[in-house]
């Protein structure tokens, strides 16, 4: 996730099941593949974001968990989404002609 200066990831609100967190600096790019990705867990009951102004808004990501912690389920979502980005990254680059 990237992050301009001063902006972080904030925690709106968390509970043992639930988790809401404001990602600044993002949009449907990052927040579109990482609900799909927290989705393939089965743990996870929901995952989605809103945005409230397509311009300015910052986004908001709501996991609910069936079991577990969401916050883990975000970290570990964002890791496996990485490891796949690097892996796409370095199959671009063998087969790319520069």
């Amino acid at each position: 996730m990237m992050e301009e200066e001063g902006e972080r990831i904030r925690i709106i609100e968390r509970s043992d099941r639930e988790l809401r967190v404001e990602i600044p600096g993002e949009d449907h790019t990052l927040l579109a593949p990482l609900t799909s990705k927290l989705l393939e867990n089965e743990d996870v009951d929901i995952a989605t974001y809103a945005i409230k102004h397509k311009l300015m808004g910052t986004p908001v990501l709501y996991v609910k968990m069936k079991r577990g912690d969401p916050l883990e389920a975000l970290i570990s979502a964002a890791v496996a989404l990485a490891l796949e980005y690097d892996e796409f990254l370095e199959r671009y680059k063998r087969a790319a002609i520069v």
